[in-house]
């Protein structure tokens, strides 16, 4: 279970955005993911579509059991479809600090829940949407956390808040011996604004490597499927929000993913254990090319008229990819790489087009 907190003292970073809308992006990819909402102001939750004051039980009732009883993870964790799982908060949590001011441990009480009540193999993720400061709520997120995000929107005030969380992460990662795996996300990004590019080589200074390849663009189709209480995967997956929390989702995974990954295989390019040819996902069909030289990478075939679809390079050794939603039936493709029309190298099947030409051919049924 990897269990990553969304985290930045600052408000208006896209924190809750990115824990919903990231979120769904991995229950799509078919990983089962709980967000856990540690925010008093239940954001989340209400970006959900879900009014704390209905529940029976949230967040705050694992976290500071009434009676001392603590409720079953069932009893609390909503299922929101068959991969994605909510944690809900409520204002109650504006209580926690004054509660366990004086306890033993006050910051690893989220990481007791996380080791004690629930089921270990549950989870393949754990996104914990932090509150808007450094308190006893975000420590308690960081304790429990291998990993946090930092969403950072262009301006002056987060490239000054950076050095701040930079030296929390650096306590936390001291006081319990081993320190986060940190990756900045910029957010808000809007690609023709002369500030906007240049926190963005600002902050890739500061983090480097660990600086996400993706990034969040301006758009408020975002705004919208939060005022609708959807993530942008059921409010609208065709608008730019699903496009680049779907690339932040596979570069995620991309990150872990060692020697049985996609990533590392496609290196040896033999004696592999797992395909690197199209996957089938909970957003439609997963095309991938391990092209390390080449500057643009489409997918076109019958499912699209042949027009080239581009593909999103994820690492800089070459892996390129793109998520698209296919009815069951049989479709020829190929892939355009640098302007050459090329055979899928890993497909399972080719057939001869109608001009005499091989294509690459997959067939989609619900048991693929």
């Amino acid at each position: 279970m990897r269990a990553i907190a969304i985290a930045n003292q600052k408000g208006g970073c896209g924190k809750t955005t990115t824990t919903i809308n990231l979120g769904a992006c991995l229950a799509r990819l078919n990983q089962r993911v709980l967000l856990v909402d540690l925010d008093p102001q239940a954001h989340t939750t209400v970006g959900l579509g879900i009014l704390p004051e209905k529940l029976d039980k949230t967040l705050f009732h694992l976290l500071c059991p009434e009676g001392g009883e603590r409720p079953l993870w069932e009893e609390t964790i909503l299922e929101l479809n068959n991969y994605l799982f909510l944690l809900p908060g409520d204002l109650r949590l504006h209580e926690f600090e004054a509660i366990f001011s004086n306890v033993p441990q006050k910051e690893k009480q989220l990481k007791y829940i996380f080791l004690f009540t629930l089921p270990r193999h549950s989870f393949d993720f754990v996104l914990i949407d932090c509150p808007p400061n450094l308190g006893l709520l975000t420590s308690n997120a960081l304790e429990a956390a291998q990993e946090v995000v930092i969403p950072i929107e262009p301006s002056f005030f987060s490239l000054h808040g950076l050095a701040k969380i930079s030296e929390t992460l650096q306590r936390v990662g001291s006081r319990r011996g081993r320190m986060h795996r940190t990756n900045a996300l910029l957010t808000l990004f809007e690609d023709e604004n002369k500030f906007s590019r240049e926190v963005h080589e600002e902050v890739r200074k500061h983090f480097q490597d660990r600086l996400f390849q993706t990034v969040i663009h301006e758009n408020v189709t975002l705004r919208e499927a939060a005022g609708a209480g959807l993530s942008i995967a059921d409010f609208d997956p065709a608008s730019i929000g699903y496009r680049d929390y779907m690339s932040l989702a596979t570069e995620i995974l991309e990150r872990a993913w060692k020697g049985e990954s996609m990533y590392e295989t496609a290196r040896s390019m033999n004696g592999r254990k797992q395909p690197l040819g199209p996957q089938k996902v909970a957003g439609g069909i997963l095309f991938q090319h391990f092209a390390p030289q080449a500057r643009e990478v489409l997918v076109a075939g019958d499912f699209n008229q042949w027009v080239g679809i581009p593909l999103v390079r994820r690492t800089g050794d070459g892996l390129w990819q793109r998520v698209i939603s296919l009815r069951q039936g049989g479709y020829h493709y190929k892939f355009l790489v640098d302007g050459e029309w090329i055979l899928d190298p890993q497909a399972e099947k080719e057939k001869v087009n109608p001009y005499g030409r091989r294509d690459s051919y997959i067939e989609i049924n619900g048991t693929r």
